[in-house]
């Protein structure tokens, strides 16, 4: 097995047909994540599967290199590459290198009797958030959602009704797992609404 992660990488990378690979490199290059780095078209220039796992690394170090992998990975649906992935990640075991939605928020975090955050501030967020297409779709992403529910919710003409859809539905039967995704997707799309919400 691989020692590094970068290792790794490389051999998930090798697992991509031609054009795959232009597919994941161009997900790479339009990810966009709010205090996260961007990976620069000219880095990715007439790199290979080594080269291409040497920018994951030093852009996104070795602790979240393999998130990001992953991440992009289902992006382009490549589900299965990125399932075999998970468990050698898991295996080199850096901090943050296994994609979770607790790694992302682990802040917030319920300990066993609290109340949940998304629970607590459910008013706030069904009422402040103002775009919810695109939470949606990365919950569809990350297998919160299956395709059926992902329909009915978004045949809410409102965002505040496809809110509370979500809360009643999914956010209730699919307990603190999606609760937690749902929170790292809002880490990533509402970060300023978190902010106000986590003031004293």
């Amino acid at each position: 097995m691989a020692s590094t992660i970068r290792q790794v990488l490389q051999h998930s990378l090798e697992d991509l047909t031609k054009d795959q690979l232009k597919k994941f490199c161009a997900s790479l290059l339009d990810r966009v994540r709010e205090g996260e780095p961007q990976v620069r078209r000219r880095a990715l220039e007439d790199k290979d599967e080594i080269g291409i796992a040497d920018v994951l690394v030093s852009t996104f170090t070795d602790a979240k290199a393999g998130s990001v992998m992953v991440e992009t990975l289902r992006d382009i649906e490549c589900n299965h590459i990125a399932a075999r992935l998970e468990p050698k990640l898991e295996n080199l075991n850096p901090p943050g290198s296994r994609p979770s939605a607790n790694s992302m928020i682990p802040t917030s975090k319920a300990r066993p009797g609290e109340q949940h955050f998304v629970d607590k501030h459910r008013s706030a967020l069904i009422q402040r958030i103002r775009r919810f297409p695109p939470i949606l779709d990365r919950l569809l992403d990350r297998k919160v959602l299956s395709q059926e529910e992902y329909d009915a919710i978004m045949a809410h003409r409102t965002s505040q009704e496809q809110a509370r859809h979500l809360y009643s539905g999914v956010l209730t039967s699919s307990g603190t797992r999606g609760k937690d995704i749902f929170l790292s997707v809002l880490e990533e799309l509402e970060v300023h609404l978190l902010e106000d919400l986590r003031r004293p």
